[in-house]
């Protein structure tokens, strides 16, 4: 994906604080674009579409990508509006497979992650402050395996939007939305569990964005999506 003039595009400007292509094509740095210039290490593999596009390839069992917690303050999103775009292609773990995250379940943070059985996107809030009220969750159907698909979340409020390839989703919510996550001090992972040790990601992923302090609009998602479309052949 062509990166030339990317500071200047008004989407790419201060609040996008994490943009990983994964167009390296080799080795284990991930390449971060946004200005933080995040280092982000993984032991994934690597491969590239018909159109001739990097993608990064998981394995499902093993493999993942991560920027230490020390890292990665700025992702450590609490009252924030904030926004998660990218383009996933999953396939059959028969299992919950993380996206990404910067998150302890029922302590902190916030998760993005599909689930093959009910063909969901999913995105979690966590708040031990609010115990017994620890977790929220909102999600959206129709999210079949071996399809390559653009998603977008945008929170701006207790009711976060979900868009697929462009187009916004019907979206279930939690009773009350989700509240604000609880500050977390962790590493962020990418395809795999906080701990490393489970709901692995198995698939491709391309164009993994997060911004902090932007929730970006139906126009947005629709710009980004009729703009990378065609490496996608979608």
């Amino acid at each position: 994906m062509p990166v030339a003039g990317y500071d200047k595009k008004s989407m790419q400007h201060d609040e996008l604080l994490l943009s990983l292509p994964f167009t390296a094509g080799v080795g284990a740095v991930v390449g971060d674009i946004a200005k933080p210039h995040h280092y982000t290490t993984s032991n994934m593999a690597w491969a590239s579409l018909v159109s001739g596009l990097p993608v990064g390839s998981f394995d499902g069992a093993t493999q993942y990508a991560q920027i230490l917690a020390a890292a990665s303050g700025d992702l450590d999103i609490t009252t924030e509006d904030y926004s998660v775009v990218g383009w996933v292609y999953y396939q059959s773990t028969l299992q919950s497979q993380i996206v990404i995250g910067r998150y302890g379940v029922d302590l902190d943070g916030w998760e993005v992650y599909l689930d093959e059985s009910s063909e969901t996107l999913s995105l979690r809030h966590h708040h031990s402050s609010l115990a017994p009220d620890n977790r929220d969750a909102c999600y959206s159907e129709g999210w079949l395996l071996n399809t390559w698909y653009l998603f977008g979340i945008s929170r701006d409020s207790l009711y976060p939007t979900m868009y697929r390839n462009g187009e916004e989703m019907s979206v279930t919510y939690e009773t009350g939305g989700l509240k604000d996550p609880d500050t977390c001090a962790r590493d962020l992972v990418v395809g795999t569990r906080f701990t490393k040790d489970a709901n692995w990601y198995e698939g491709h992923m391309q164009g993994l964005r997060v911004w902090v302090g932007k929730a970006l609009t139906a126009e947005d998602h629709r710009h980004i999506f009729n703009t990378e479309r065609r490496w996608f052949a979608v």
